[in-house]
């Protein structure tokens, strides 16, 4: 996996613009450190255990160490932060083994290796019990256990090492990015490759806490145009924490969606599970303003931090919780939701403190894409991951818990700039107060309120979808030419990957164009796709339709979160976010409830079909409002 990251590495910084010579350039402390490392790595694989007295797991520990060290040292270069929590975490695990590495047996059964393929290797050894206890105190949390059961880069990987592939690439392509860096004509990323680099953007240069760019950074900030406008990004070694954060945490999620369904579909019933589901969104509905509000009084970062401890602990209760009753699993789901209400509105305002405003669409493209690539790669993975841990599958929660904590300690690392902070002592009047004023707000901006409304009704179809895809694929599409359920899980990759390739495009193209009509021309796009779901049986063209649903998306998604960023001032923030969210949660967890009930009267096909139609009508009726349809 590390090699695959440093030669994707490569070849996305040279299709940039970017220089290989500058990689030798870049001035690294403590190399001999790193040396030594490595020489101690190669050794202790050199060498049998059962052959000499050295210790050699300890050889590996040592090295783990120094090479921590090295990162920690050369922090400031974004990407390294993320690597050296990766190495961390490996270090962890190699040392509650003694200097091994646990694999999962499952696991490495699962990628398609035999238990033969790794007897001579001193650095491995297997792990295998059906006891959650014996897991965790062998360092499985940390082990490897992700499988990769795909041809040329198959392998079993760690939560570390995917830390350390993304640290390791992020570095790689901010070196040979960096500004000063000597570029040539290439496919630069979003503009010119012949034009200069411009100076790094939104990185806040002092290691002091809420330092401020400097007003070189400001101008860079507002450059509108560059080698490439994700490339700014990467020289932004806040938003790289913050976005590998993310991105583990997301997989989490999906661990924790598929683990949940098992586990609730292996020991309830249908509606059991409608209702667990139906309860991640009822906190919405009940407490977005509130949670808006009190994220508008707290430290964002903070908030955020708490948020991740608080999800990693009430995580790990769900499996224990169905044992005594389907109501405790009830109250775990809308726990979850819950502080994750807190949380989203503090990642939505803090991405503005950490990129200049030139900056947010491609920041906000960048993070829906992180969300999308969940699910085109997590959604899969995590099926397998949880099929290979069903002899103990509370070993599923806690690896999902085990990512939201390297997303608190990621966070932690940021430098974000001093919010404005709320002067009024906390009251239940106070609290009712800036509610309120959050609505008004919201209320009174003629283009957020137009959006809201409209992208409310759209709810419907996304309620639709989500409970019907799983009916549609099992009672609807031709199983003799793709069997079930292996094309729900297609549906749900085209998904993800018409998302990845919609956002990514709008990265490079949206701030170029109105947010107004590309909102309506997203949400009109998206209804004309579910309504053909509606009439079609044939599997491979559901999944271009269902691939066009996820790129239709991002066109109306992303614009709007970057008009509501743009439009709120970060005091008001986390409260109009949060009321726009309480609407839009109420009508998605109603249409959720109402599509179940549908289906089994009608079937899921006319109800998506339904659900198309109304958010295509949701979408046109825009055209129709000034307000929306001129929102630049």
């Amino acid at each position: 996996m590390f090699l695959s990251a440093v030669i994707l590495a490569l070849v996305v910084g040279a299709l940039a613009g970017g220089g290989f010579p500058r990689l030798a350039e870049l001035r690294l402390r403590w190399l001999p450190i790193l040396g030594v490392a490595l020489a101690l790595r190669l050794g202790g694989l050199l060498i049998r255990p059962d052959s000499t007295p050295i210790p050699v797991g300890w050889a590996f520990v040592m090295a783990y160490v120094l090479i921590f060290i090295w990162l920690w040292r050369n922090w400031t270069v974004p990407g390294l932060q993320i690597a050296s929590v990766g190495i961390a975490a490996n270090t962890l695990a190699v040392v509650l083994n003694g200097g091994q590495m646990p694999v999962w047996g499952a696991a490495f059964s699962a990628a398609g290796f035999s238990p033969d393929a790794i007897s001579a290797d001193s650095f491995h050894r297997l792990l295998a019990s059906d006891r959650l206890a014996d897991f965790v105190a062998s360092g499985g949390l940390f082990g490897d256990v992700i499988p990769i059961p795909l041809p040329v880069i198959r392998d079993v990987v760690s939560l570390g090492d995917v830390l350390l592939a993304l640290g390791i690439f992020w570095a790689i392509v901010y070196s040979m990015t960096r500004p000063g860096a000597y570029r040539h004509a290439a496919l630069a990323f979003g503009g010119a490759a012949s034009r200069p680099a411009f100076l790094t953007s939104g990185a806040f240069g002092s290691g002091i806490p809420y330092a401020l760019p400097d007003r070189e950074e400001k101008r860079a900030e507002r450059a509108p145009h560059g080698p490439s406008l994700y490339l700014r990004l990467a020289r932004n070694r806040h938003f790289a924490l913050l976005w590998v954060g993310q991105a583990v945490s997301l997989f989490g999620d999906r661990i924790h969606y598929v683990a949940l369904a098992f586990l609730v579909t292996s020991r309830g019933t249908p509606l059991e599970l409608g209702i667990t589901f139906a309860a991640t969104a009822v906190p919405n509905v009940l407490l977005g303003p509130l949670a808006g509000a009190l994220v508008d009084r707290w430290d964002r970062r903070r908030t955020m931090i708490a948020c991740d401890l608080l999800r990693a602990a009430i995580v790990l209760t769900v499996p224990f919780a169905i044992e005594i009753n389907i109501l405790l699993v009830y109250l775990a789901a809308f726990a979850i939701a819950t502080v994750t209400l807190l949380f989203r509105p503090a990642k939505a305002a803090v991405v503005p403190q950490i990129v200049g405003e030139g900056d947010l669409v491609t920041a906000n493209s960048a993070i829906s894409v992180a969300e999308t690539a969940a699910d085109l790669f997590g959604l899969p993975l995590a099926a397998v991951i949880v099929a290979s841990l069903s002899g103990i599958i509370e070993a599923a929660f806690v690896l999902d818990s085990a990512t939201y904590l390297v997303s608190a300690i990621l966070i932690g690392l940021m430098v974000v700039a001093r919010q404005e902070e709320t002067l009024t002592p906390f009251s239940v009047r106070a609290i009712w107060s800036e509610m309120a004023e959050g609505w008004n707000f919201l209320h009174r901006q003629a283009e957020l309120f137009a959006n809201t409304v409209i992208t409310t009704l759209a709810q419907i179809a996304f309620g639709a979808e989500i409970v019907l895809a799983i009916l549609y694929a099992e009672k609807v599409l031709d199983t003799s030419r793709i069997g079930y359920p292996q094309n729900y899980g297609l549906l749900l990759a085209a998904v993800g990957l018409g998302s990845v390739v919609g956002g990514v495009a709008l990265g490079w193209i949206g701030d170029r164009l109105p947010k107004g009509p590309l909102t309506i021309a997203g949400l009109v796009g998206m209804g004309v796709c579910l309504v053909a779901v509606g009439f079609v049986r044939d599997p491979y063209v559901a999944i271009g339709l269902f691939f066009l649903t996820g790129a239709t998306n991002m066109f109306f998604l992303i614009p709007t979160i970057t008009l509501f960023q743009q439009r709120t001032p970060q005091r008001l923030m986390g409260r109009v976010v949060s009321s726009r969210q309480a609407l839009v949660f109420g009508v998605m967890a109603a249409s959720m409830a109402v599509s179940g009930w549908l289906a089994g009267i009608i079937g899921p096909a006319p109800v998506l079909a339904i659900g198309g139609a109304i958010c295509a009508v949701a979408g046109l009726s825009g055209l129709a409002l000034p307000a929306m349809r001129q929102a630049r």
